[in-house]
């Protein structure tokens, strides 16, 4: 839609994995040459994590496509992982293109085992990449460690290439999987792209896709927002991109601003997938959290202030209970009268100093008049004598 508005050949910033597109960042290059030291050394295990959208898979694709690997290889990738063993296996003999009617599991077994040493005859290298491999059962897994134990001589015959989110290294810590674990080779782990990167990231897809690099397409301002928002992850990068280019291209504009990222970000919410809703989320909650831990400090400091309360409503109760009593009583009468009496003559002691308080106040009063008046004296005076110098 917006390629020829932009002089594109392509789409800069599809989800589809493309190898031709792949940007080698030092973390993605540093995956790289682990990758191709395992395979090149033909190691039994090979492992890759990284969070969703980390360019895992285009790696993968652009290592085994693109990249010249001295032998050929025959690969399966395995994309749907939620399988038991007997699944597992008929999805392996199908993605090598092995012709059998049998389901039984040994006879699977069997096809395959002839089917890697026969590829190995031939000089070529069997691979089986296992994508989203955090999913697999453990049974599952147990099935590929048996794989691996096909071998001629001391080469194995067949390399498993194991991808997936972090939780993959959880899960190969399970100790049933120890056996497994102690087989793998290679691991390493894809980060996301660090700030400096996602400039160079989004001028090589874009110069990738036929565009003029000479007049910037992204304001420095809007990758910055980018990268904050996309925290690196390619896959996200993509998104906003994509998005931010259609926006432009609706709007007229040549140039995509930061107000163009900001306006994105706004309208799609999903945008940055769902985990970036929990965020939001976590955040309210953290919020109304805040506020209710304000509130029970509140408490916590009104409650002492309230017990204080209820002790003097107490004693006060005590007090009207007493002459109550004593009103009852023969001499309640007395009593009131000796009390009004103590009472009159507080009062009477209040009222003489307020009366010298009112007496001293009028007296500074006048004091600060005679002041300001001598000074408002002396003033004019001064003035007289200064223009009687000026004439």
């Amino acid at each position: 839609m917006y390629r020829k508005f932009f002089g594109l050949k392509s789409r800069p910033f599809v989800l589809t994995p493309n190898p031709d597109f792949l940007y080698l960042s030092k973390v993605h290059d540093m995956a790289l040459i682990h990758l191709e030291y395992g395979i090149l050394h033909d190691v039994g295990f090979i492992v890759l994590t990284g969070e969703i959208g980390s360019g895992k898979t285009t790696l993968l694709k652009y290592l085994l496509e693109k990249k010249k690997i001295k032998n050929p290889v025959d690969i399966a990738y395995i994309l749907n992982t939620n399988l038991n063993p007997e699944e597992f296996l008929g999805m392996l003999v199908k993605e090598f293109d092995i012709r059998t009617n049998s389901k039984d599991k040994s006879d699977l077994l069997d096809e395959l085992t002839n089917h890697f040493i026969n590829q190995y005859a031939k000089g070529t290298r069997s691979v089986i990449v296992v994508d989203e491999a955090q999913n697999l059962p453990l049974d599952t897994f147990e099935e590929l460690r048996m794989l691996s134990n096909i071998d001629v001589g001391d080469t194995s015959v067949v390399q498993i290439i194991l991808v997936g989110q972090p939780e993959l290294k959880d899960k190969l810590s399970h100790p049933s999987l120890t056996q497994l674990a102690q087989r793998i080779s290679v691991y390493y782990h894809l980060s996301s792209l660090p700030k400096e990167d996602v400039k160079n990231y989004i001028e090589h897809r874009l110069r990738v896709a036929g565009y003029d690099l000479e007049n910037p397409l992204f304001e420095e301002k809007a990758i910055d927002l980018i990268s904050k928002a996309s925290k690196g992850i390619p896959r996200l990068i993509n998104k906003i991109c994509d998005a931010a280019l259609t926006y432009a291209y609706a709007d007229g504009l040549k140039t995509i601003s930061v107000n163009i990222i900001e306006q994105v970000l706004k309208d799609n919410e999903l945008l940055l997938g769902p985990n970036a809703s929990c965020e939001k989320k976590k955040e309210n909650i953290f919020e109304k959290e805040s506020q209710i831990s304000k509130k029970q400090s509140f408490i916590n400091d009104f409650y002492p202030l309230l017990e204080q309360l209820k002790s003097e409503i107490n004693a006060l109760k005590v007090r009207i209970q007493t002459m109550e009593s004593l009103i009852q009583s023969n001499n309640g009468m007395e009593m009131l009268e000796k009390m009004l009496r103590e009472e009159r003559e507080k009062n009477k002691i209040l009222e003489q100093k307020l009366l010298a308080l009112t007496i001293k106040y009028n007296n500074l009063k006048k004091e600060l008049k005679k002041q300001r008046d001598t000074l408002s004296h002396k003033n004019e005076t001064k003035k007289r004598k200064l223009w009687g110098m000026l004439k």
